[in-house]
């Protein structure tokens, strides 16, 4: 009898630990999952924040480029007429700029891997790929009107006497802004202004297709919440 009972106590002790340990390791999962889930929450609020930020800076340059497309317009139709020196320097070194902002998109190759943080993430994967595609036409777009500029604009303008202190200040005002007067209507200039027209339009137009992808994107991390 010592023996049976000593037997059931022995195997009550054994199934004490067993549901011990079993309370244990579930704790610890709920535990780690917690923190997977907490790090993943936070993983997709910065990546929202940064997508947000960057389609702010974008529409800021999209409605920049389209006043001086606008311009552009207006001025190689040849309807707008300035008489007054100061204001047609102003106005070239106004359309020969452009705005343009450097965009540092998420790379997402940690959070979709194997060992991704954020989880069942299929249709972020390829959402974030789109977006990628659209961040890298913007950047080769880019490309066209900076060879423009260092290629075609500033040489045209050093060699029209536009002055390298006009150059180097990226057309903001100074003394030597009134120099360009001379070229406004200027068939040589009206040539550059054509082609940057064009590659600034196709420009704002793969703004807006970035625009487009990054919402998409912020609305899939807004489901992933």
């Amino acid at each position: 009898m010592k023996s049976g009972n000593y037997i059931k106590y022995a195997l009550g002790e054994i199934v004490l630990v067993v549901i011990g340990i079993l309370v244990a390791l579930s704790i610890n999962n709920w535990n780690e999952g917690f923190k997977e889930r907490k790090k993943e929450a936070l993983t997709i609020g910065i990546l929202s924040e940064e997508i947000q930020k960057n389609m702010e800076l974008m529409n800021e340059d999209l409605v920049n480029n389209n006043q001086i497309l606008d311009s552009l317009t207006v001025y190689l139709k040849s309807e707008l007429v300035k008489t007054d020196d100061f204001d047609k320097a102003q106005f070239i070194s106004y359309v020969l700029n452009y705005n343009w902002g450097i965009l540092e998109y998420p790379t997402l190759e940690q959070e979709l891997g194997p060992n991704r943080i954020i989880k069942n993430a299929v249709a972020l994967s390829a959402s974030f790929k789109a977006l990628n595609t659209a961040h890298i036409a913007l950047e080769f777009q880019l490309n066209y009107l900076n060879e423009l500029f260092n290629t075609q604009t500033i040489p045209y303008l050093l060699e029209a006497g536009a002055g390298s202190d006009l150059v180097s200040t990226m057309f903001q005002y100074n003394r030597e802004v009134p120099k360009l007067s001379r070229l406004y209507g200027a068939e040589s200039l009206n040539n550059i202004l054509s082609i940057q027209q064009l590659f600034l339009l196709s420009y704002n137009g793969r703004i807006k297709t970035l625009i487009d992808r990054s919402d998409e994107t912020l609305a899939t991390l807004k489901g992933l919440k």
